[in-house]
């Protein structure tokens, strides 16, 4: 039996068609019958692997991002990866794990894409579908925007996400997966964080694996994205300082994060290489 705890009066529970959940009242008399909605307004596909897709669709109320989960990994649906299937059957609703992780980073003062809808449904033979439904956070992904920065910038750019990545760590939040595509700046320049199924509340303070992990994320995706070395090292430079790192700790650890990094670029390079012979 699923039970769910309602956080504030604008979340509702969602029964219908065997789906079950939550809904974002100011959402719920539009999707208050979510497969014939989905079925009228197939809208845009984003992103489409086996394990998740994600359609943008435009409606009156603003436009939203509907993303379904079907398992933890693509490996996991042909077969290749028992564990991660099993995990898909028996853990709760990821689509549930989003919605409360949203909520709580909202409730603690950053920014990230409002949830509208937060359902999971299982088959006949129990395997679940997950929904997670998000507005439009009217702002540009960072891997969009870099290109476009002036040298100034990058130089903001790089200390803002030194500064938020560290401050969302005191809080006790670690993103599940923290790369370019997943970070957006709006137009007060906002760090907001997409992608939140797999973020996670810690308690205050995140494990220092967890954080240098976050760290690493961040380091290699701006390294692919365009961002020079210097570009990395100045954010982790502000992050360590307002981690409070000690000097040395600063010197370790920032080391070891940028030899991991240039690792990665070589094998994602000779990689490359093989590909085109």
């Amino acid at each position: 039996m699923y039970e769910f705890k309602l956080n504030k009066q604008s979340e509702l529970p969602y029964c219908k068609n065997g789906w079950r959940g939550l809904v974002a009242e100011r959402w719920s008399e539009l999707l208050s019958d979510y497969e014939a909605w989905q079925r009228e307004n197939p809208g845009e596909i984003v992103v489409a692997y086996r394990s998740r897709q994600v359609r943008r669709v435009e409606t009156e109320l603003g436009r939203l991002y509907v993303k379904k989960i079907l398992a933890l990994t693509d490996a996991s649906m042909s077969g290749r990866a028992p564990i991660s299937f099993l995990k898909w059957v028996l853990r709760p609703s990821r689509a549930l794990a989003a919605w409360r992780i949203s909520q709580q980073l909202l409730q603690s003062g950053f920014h990230c894409a409002r949830p509208v809808l937060a359902i999971r449904k299982r088959n006949a033979l129990g395997y679940p579908h997950d929904v997670f439904i998000t507005e439009d956070v009217q702002a540009k992904a960072l891997d969009e925007l870099f290109a476009n920065m002036n040298v100034g910038e990058k130089t903001q750019l790089a200390d803002l996400l030194g500064t938020e990545l560290a401050r969302l760590h005191q809080a006790g939040f670690v993103h599940g997966d923290c790369i370019m595509r997943n970070l957006c700046l709006d137009k007060d320049n906002n760090l907001i964080y997409l992608d939140n199924d797999r973020s996670k509340k810690t308690g205050l303070g995140v494990p220092f694996a967890r954080s240098l992990r976050n760290l690493a994320q961040l380091g290699y995706s701006a390294r692919r994205t365009g961002a020079d070395a210097e570009f990395v090292r100045l954010m982790y430079n502000t992050y360590a300082e307002v981690a409070n790192w000690t000097q040395q700790q600063q010197k370790n650890r920032i080391e070891k994060l940028e030899a991991g990094i240039e690792k990665r670029l070589e094998l994602r390079r000779l990689a490359d290489l093989r590909k085109q012979n």
